[in-house]
């Protein structure tokens, strides 16, 4: 018989050996090729975004090399120069400047210094500097209280160049500037450099440029000069301020750096780092900007283009259950379990109930770092949005009236959670309104409940040809929170925000220019001391959902289309669970681990004393036990069951089956079951059965649910 066992317990071994590595073999193989098919159409986007940029500035130094040659042959006379700026800015608005500055006395004997200077004014308009404003004819020098000249000097002396970013003494801005000498002919038939054309890209330019990439949720780019000097980075701070080489040193990113300068020299090159701006591990892409000398950067987050995060956690806690299995059947089969043996029985049951314990905590990790974004569509950039709007919300468009898009943005100051339903909110909102327009001014918040709110105007003003307005709110907000993975649970913050004019063609969007990082991760809109006891922010972004409307409103303009396209601002919490471990998790262990004591005690079989004490044992423990159950509930306000509540199931099924088994002890001593070595067969399956439970509706409740 022992021999049969031992077969069939060697059998078992194998199969789960062979089930766990055909699983890892699988999940492995199948992770190589999505993670592959991922970087390759990641490496692709990055390409493609180089291109894209070299397409840009290319077109712009064509612009300043054409007026350089019909100004060097003759073609564009002195006298029409003016003329020719407003028509090159007008074929491309997207220029912050165009300038003409002519050698000493090149442009008229009489007059030292020339320049005709057309530039991008605040409001987007464009005026024109006619005239030296100072003398750009004295060379470079790095005093502080020197005029900038080294954009002039560069290109006369050394030819076409893209200079590096400064702070323009003239247009009081930073600019990315591309200059390269023109030519004339002088009285002893030479030629000679008559002065410089130069062509101006702000930083705002850039970044605007950067944040039409399409580079998901949290990725980014970064823009970087010949010499590694940030041109643009959605850490504003590093901007004509910092090289990507002394910022790699500072993130201890050599690799970084050692993949600019190749990059820089030409080369395309890719990179994976722990991303200091995200935190997460991402893919870097490095491609050179042909025709400038600089290098773009694409920065992607990794797990944004992981495969499902459900099915990736059914398959890897899968593979941890096989393996688990055949930890159990490898410590059976070394104890000896087969020979029936009492100290294997001890070995093979504390070994599947701390591999059951294990596996509770690889769940609980797992699915903390797996975790799904929601539902909600996330904004996060200006290719998002209006990816969003042209597939999302046709049907707007299809209005009689044109659809008017309203930048609204959201700063949060501060958060409390009243009571598990809602959620009180204080901090401000602002719109910025066309001043042509007459569409009513305001907000709704939907989920707003209660008497006592403030939404309070406290600035108004014009900007351009705009009206700004900033509000001031307070208000206590409905959320939908869902507690059943308690204390695993998550809350996201909703703001909902439909416009005030409910009957006009309205669609709010998020104010993305505010914001100087609107990665997620960063939390973008939220006051650096918000936080509420208990629950960390994880990120915060805006996003669109559908809301179906069962009715008109009684507004014919809403009879067309049954939903509408919601503005919210979401954050992301999660609750800290080491503060119910402490409160709820641990009153239920020690009740468990006194409940198997109780067990593990001297019982004299057949008489009636052991049966009183078993009874006012199990109604102590019982009262104890059902006040902690009864604090979680309130607690959280749990109408269903939430998945801590699990435990306290179990220790009333424990105390209940532990006084039927007092009861057998008592009345019936002689059934097999207690009798079969001291009762031992019921204290070896204690931890088990209660660990295996604890286990199946984890995987119930986190994995399968």
């Amino acid at each position: 018989m022992p021999r049969i066992r031992l077969i069939f317990l060697l059998i078992l071994l194998l199969l789960t050996l062979a089930l766990s590595a055909f699983q890892t073999h699988r999940y492995m193989e199948i992770r190589s090729r999505l993670e592959q098919q991922a970087f390759t159409s990641a490496r692709s986007q990055a390409a493609q975004a180089s291109r894209q940029i070299s397409q840009v500035f290319s077109g712009l130094m064509q612009i300043a090399s054409q007026i350089s040659i019909d100004l060097t042959n003759g073609r564009l006379p002195y006298d029409a120069i003016t003329e020719r700026l407003q028509e090159e800015v007008a074929d491309r608005p997207d220029l912050d400047g165009l300038a003409i500055t002519f050698e000493p006395f090149a442009y008229d004997p009489n007059e030292r210094l020339y320049q005709e200077y057309i530039y991008k004014t605040p409001d987007g308009d464009f005026d024109m500097l006619i005239g030296a404003s100072y003398d750009y004819s004295q060379p470079p020098t790095d005093a502080p209280d020197s005029p900038q000249t080294a954009w002039y000097h560069g290109p006369l002396n050394q030819g076409p160049m893209w200079n590096e970013p400064f702070f323009a003494t003239g247009a009081q801005k930073i600019l990315i500037e591309y200059g390269l000498p023109f030519f004339r002919v002088d009285e002893n038939g030479e030629r000679v450099a008559a002065g410089v054309v130069t062509i101006d890209y702000s930083q705002q330019d850039m970044r605007d440029l950067m944040a039409a990439l399409e580079l998901g949720a949290t990725g980014y780019g970064f823009v970087v000069s010949s010499s590694g000097t940030y041109l643009a980075h959605p850490a504003r701070e590093l901007v004509a301020r910092e090289s990507i080489f002394t910022h790699a040193a500072r993130m201890s990113e050599n690799g970084l750096a050692d993949k600019a300068r190749e990059a820089l020299a030409g080369e395309s090159v890719t990179y994976e780092m722990r991303d200091a701006i995200t935190g997460q591990y991402s893919w870097v892409f490095i491609e050179p900007v042909g025709m400038t000398g600089w290098a773009l950067g694409i920065v992607l987050n990794k797990a944004e283009f992981a495969p499902d995060a459900q099915q990736t956690l059914r398959e890897q806690v899968g593979i941890g259950l096989s393996l688990a299995a055949a930890g159990v059947l490898l410590v059976a089969l070394a104890s000896g379990l087969h020979r029936g043996k009492r100290n294997a029985l001890w070995a093979t049951s504390v070994t599947f109930a701390g591999l059951s314990i294990a596996l509770i905590v690889l769940v609980w990790y797992l699915s903390d770092t797996l975790r799904n974004g929601g539902e909600l569509v996330r904004i996060t950039s200006q290719a998002s949005l209006n990816t969003y709007l042209n597939n999302a919300a046709p049907h707007l468009d299809e209005a009689s009236t044109p659809l008017a898009q309203i930048p609204t943005g959201v700063f949060v100051q501060a958060i409390q959670f009243p009571d598990p339903m809602s959620v009180t909110v204080n901090g401000l909102i602002w719109q910025r309104y066309p001043l042509d327009s007459d569409l009513p001014r305001g907000f709704l918040l939907p989920q707003r409940i209660g008497e006592e709110a403030t939404i309070e105007e406290i600035l108004r003003e014009e900007r351009g040809d705009e009206e700004f307005i900033l509000w001031y709110i307070g208000v206590t907000l409905r959320q939908d929170y869902d507690p059943t993975r308690y204390p695993f649970d998550s809350r996201d913050v909703t703001l909902r925000l439909s416009p005030l004019a409910l009957a006009e063609n309205i669609i709010l969007t998020p104010d993305l220019e505010t914001y100087p990082l609107i990665n997620p991760r960063l939390l973008p809109g939220l006051d650096i001391d918000v936080g509420v006891s208990n629950w960390q922010m994880e990120t915060a972004a805006f996003g669109y959902a559908l809301v179906p409307y069962s009715s008109t409103l009684g507004l014919a303009q809403r009879a067309d289309y049954g939903t509408v396209p919601e503005l919210r601002f979401v954050i992301q919490t999660q609750r800290y669970f080491l503060g119910p471990f402490i409160a709820y998790l641990l009153p239920g262990v020690v009740a468990a681990l006194m409940l198997f004591a109780f067990l593990m005690n001297e019982h004299r079989p057949g008489e009636r004393e052991e049966l009183t004490n078993t009874l006012n044992y199990a109604a102590a423990l019982f009262f104890v036990i059902a006040v902690a159950h009864s604090a979680l509930r309130d607690g959280i306000a749990a109408v269903g069951l939430t998945y801590m509540e699990h435990l306290y199931i179990l220790l009333y099924i424990a105390i209940v089956a532990i006084g039927m088994n007092t009861f057998t002890l008592v009345r019936r001593p002689d059934w097999w079951i207690v009798s079969y070595q001291e009762n031992v067969l019921i204290k070896l399956l204690y931890w088990p059965l209660m660990t295996g439970v604890l286990l199946l509706s984890t995987l119930l409740v986190f994995v399968y649910g």
